[in-house]
């Protein structure tokens, strides 16, 4: 027995030593970077909504965040077969629970996207997104390796199935995020220009049809077009929360704006990071997305397996699209849109939906015989 657990315990190292270590590495930084700015906006958080555990949010960050260690290994630890069914069976399980969440879940902020299980408030949606990526990446992959595949239809429909899931909810963030990983696979794909332009065309049309029809859209844009109204509070006050942190911060559990923001340990986490810790902490943090940018797209570009190659990208620009669109909105780019911050913001769902798409990227882009087209930089 004791020779049994020891083989298959040299084989899970041996495994291990076949993951991208400069991703573990981000990886790691973003899941320590999660539980330290839990710390920071937890007292806040906690005294607005009158908890009397000043850590509270911090220690179910820190909770959640070994769950996520533990979905990230794990997701890790599959090839791309299994992968591709596990994947399947996600979407299978979860688009019909995000549908049904629109329906039974309970009503937050306007939006029901929710279940409420007692100790943990599952979104659908968030474990969903990496799930659907793979999907994505495996019907444009087989349609690249046979051209009369409907690969490219069954992923646009997908999309079409999920996005109108998702706007019942509401979640119109999460339906453009989705919409800008579908569009580069496309691109990835082959698909002609003209589909493009077309598909662009039609982005552009939704997204007046969404300001006309969802009023809880147009008050954000127009709160974001009009910023002097009382609309846009939250970004008014996370600005000043920016503006307060200069250079190197008011210091750890020094912020003074955080107290001012309902939404501090979640929506608006970058705000308090940077007022605590200062333009250096936040640029750094800035920094460390794009590092997972560039060493992730760098190896998927070098993957010899379609699919592999428009898994990675995607799962890579997911995390990183959703960075970019939190960070966003916290510097008043964008209008408000509700995004967390993967692995940072507070929340169990994001934290495991992030984590399994990280988790993924570890799969496709550990090192395997054949798995590359060349084994390091080119220089031809």
């Amino acid at each position: 027995m004791s020779a049994a657990i020891a083989e298959r315990f040299g084989a899970a190292l041996e495994r291990v030593r076949t993951y991208d270590r400069p991703l573990l590495v981000i990886a790691g930084i973003l899941f320590t970077l999660g539980i330290l700015f839990s710390m920071s906006a937890s007292p806040a958080a906690t005294a607005r909504i009158r908890i009397e555990e000043a850590f509270y949010f911090a220690g179910r960050q820190a909770a959640y965040a070994a769950l996520g260690v533990v979905a990230m290994m794990v997701a890790a630890s599959l090839d791309p077969r299994q992968l591709r069914r596990a994947a399947t069976i996600t979407v299978a399980i979860f688009l019909p629970l995000a549908l049904l969440a629109s329906f039974f879940g309970p009503e937050i902020k306007g939006a029901q996207r929710w279940f409420d299980i007692g100790f943990f408030s599952l979104q659908p949606s968030e474990i969903l997104k990496p799930a659907l990526i793979i999907v994505w990446a495996w019907m444009l992959g087989e349609s690249m390796k046979q051209p009369g595949f409907p690969g490219r239809t069954i992923a646009l429909t997908l999309y079409g199935v999920t996005a109108a899931v998702l706007l019942s909810q509401p979640d119109i963030g999460q339906t453009a995020l989705l919409g800008m990983c579908l569009a580069p696979l496309l691109i990835l794909s082959g698909v002609a220009l003209r589909y493009v332009l077309g598909g662009g065309v039609l982005a552009g049309l939704s997204a007046w049809a969404i300001y006309t029809f969802y009023p809880h859209a147009r008050e954000r844009v127009d709160a974001f077009l009009n910023p002097e109204g009382g609309a846009a509070y939250q970004v008014s006050r996370a600005l000043d929360a920016i503006a307060g942190g200069g250079v190197f911060g008011r210091g750890p559990g020094e912020g003074v704006i955080k107290t001012r923001l309902p939404d501090a340990h979640a929506d608006f986490v970058y705000a308090v990071a940077a007022e605590e810790f200062g333009l250096i902490a936040s640029i750094g943090l800035i920094a460390v997305f794009g590092a997972l940018a560039f060493r992730g797209l760098s190896r998927a570009s070098r993957l010899n397996e379609p699919f592999e190659q428009l898994a990675a990208s995607g799962l890579i620009t997911l995390l990183v699209a959703q960075a970019s669109i939190h960070i966003a909105v916290n510097l008043s780019l964008l209008p408000a849109k509700g995004m967390t911050l993967p692995f940072i913001s507070f929340g169990g769902s994001s934290m495991i939906g992030s984590a399994l798409a990280l988790g993924c990227c570890l799969s496709l882009l550990r090192d395997r015989p054949g798995a590359y087209l060349y084994a390091g930089r080119r220089r031809d």
